[in-house]
């Protein structure tokens, strides 16, 4: 039996058919309505469907419309349960109904490379591939989720001393369009899962849970993980001046408190400076090199020697770059980048993705370029001054390809956000391609 069979006989079985272009429309519009032409071409879709499911006349050729009309309808645990590639994280649920436990496929078995393993911050772990501090490593489920599927460097999502709500829904949509002075984003856009030109907008606002509930699924996150896995944790300070570099140190202490070994300070996300810019959002931390500075050894003083530091960096021109290497390198275990690049998002009327909020994170294919880039430039740095730092580069890994170009950059580990996400087998497909020869592994 076909999984197009199977899936039509569970929604037969739990009463879904009939109403399942109804749910589809539904999350189609939940945060806006697409023009006429097109609402009225996706309802046609989704009925056809509907009508050939009912039949018995539904193949293999309608496994794409059938993954996106049960994602968008809120069924993709239902493909999930039955193998199908489908993204992780429910766009149309909250953040904290998304933290209970993700919505995408798992594997019945870890994937390895045989007894292979490679050196990252000082650990030996199964293969380089993992995902960065995001949504998508929000909580217990979520990365052991992901440690599962064959995700072996994972950063725990940013925590914070106080709890920080998130921003307004929506938080997270497709970009399918290429960028031009604004990115395109419809709330209703898709994106097939395993499309490598997979590219995401976000605009989640760092939230945070209070320290006592994060520390104590922290402590559970890393019990969760393999002994050749590695979870860091990241961390984000707010205020300005001292107290900046206050806040950063006290969290930090709260995170290896927890049991962390490996803390990574978040210097690459809006919130962190006071001067805001004109359109309203506040830059990445990592623009003042001196501020940066100042919150590295602010931490690097509060950890324990034995504690591994990291510093998260957004794309940096090459004056910006050069100055702040020479000073970070001393400080730090690793350096990782890129986080999202900022711009401005609209739908295709010309109103805001995210009501309120003119400015988001594009990550994903789109900003491969970047992310490729800036690890060339960063490794260039590193040898050049004789640094020990290692590299965790991510931007536009969505295939074994784009894993491929940034280990070959120099990266010592690679992460990808919007590639795991759309692509829940991401982390499969590079070991089972490159498991046996990718370079650089730990003599044994």
């Amino acid at each position: 039996m076909t999984v197009v069979a199977r899936v039509r006989d569970e929604l037969v079985a739990r009463g879904l058919l009939d109403g399942l272009p109804a749910a589809f429309l539904a999350g189609v519009t939940r945060f806006a309505t697409p023009p006429a032409a097109e609402l009225g071409a996706l309802r046609a879709d989704a009925e056809g469907l509907a009508a050939r499911l009912a039949a018995g006349k539904a193949g293999d050729a309608d496994l794409p419309l059938l993954t996106r009309v049960l994602f968008s309808a809120g069924h993709g645990g239902l493909l999930a349960a039955h193998g199908v590639r489908t993204p992780s994280y429910d766009l149309l649920g909250s953040y904290r109904d998304n933290l209970r436990t993700p919505v995408g496929p798992r594997l019945p078995g870890r994937p390895r490379a045989g007894g292979r393993r490679w050196r990252v911050l000082g650990r030996d772990v199964g293969f380089p591939i993992g995902v960065p501090a995001c949504v998508l490593n929000g909580g217990e489920e979520w990365v052991r989720y992901h440690a599962r599927n064959g995700f072996s460097v994972l950063t725990y999502k940013t925590v914070r001393s106080r709890a920080h709500e998130p921003n307004a829904q929506p938080n997270w949509t497709f970009a399918p369009r290429p960028p031009g002075d604004a990115v395109v984003s419809d709330p209703w856009d898709w994106v097939a899962p395993g499309d490598p030109g997979v590219s995401t907008v976000n605009s989640f606002g760092v939230p945070s849970p209070p320290p006592a509930e994060w520390m104590a699924d922290l402590e559970r996150s890393l019990a969760a993980v393999d002994g050749d896995q590695l979870l860091l944790v990241s961390v984000m300070g707010s205020g300005d001046g001292t107290d900046l570099v206050d806040d950063f140190a006290a969290t930090a202490r709260l995170a290896e408190e927890a049991g962390a070994e490996v803390v990574e300070l978040n210097l690459s996300c809006p919130n962190t400076l006071s001067a805001a810019a004109d359109d309203g959002v506040k830059p990445p931390l990592c623009l003042d090199a001196a501020a940066t500075l100042a919150v590295v050894e602010g931490v690097r003083r509060a950890l324990g020697d034995r504690t591994g530091l990291v510093a998260k960096i957004s794309w940096l021109d090459e004056d910006r770059l050069a100055a702040l290497v020479p000073g970070l390198a001393p400080l730090v275990d690793g350096v990782a980048a890129i986080n999202t690049v900022a711009g401005r998002v609209v739908r295709s009327d010309g109103e805001p993705t995210f009501p309120g909020r003119a400015v988001a994170g594009l990550s994903g294919a789109a900003v491969r370029g970047h992310a490729l880039d800036l690890t060339r430039r960063l490794v260039a740095l590193r040898e050049a001054g004789g640094h020990r730092f290692d590299v965790l580069a991510m931007g536009g890994v969505t295939d074994v390809a784009s894993f491929e170009a940034l280990w070959a950059a120099g990266a010592d580990a690679v992460q990808s956000a919007s590639g795991a996400f759309a692509d829940p087998f991401l982390a499969r497909d590079c070991v089972a391609a490159l498991g046996d020869t990718l370079p650089r592994s730990v003599p044994r």
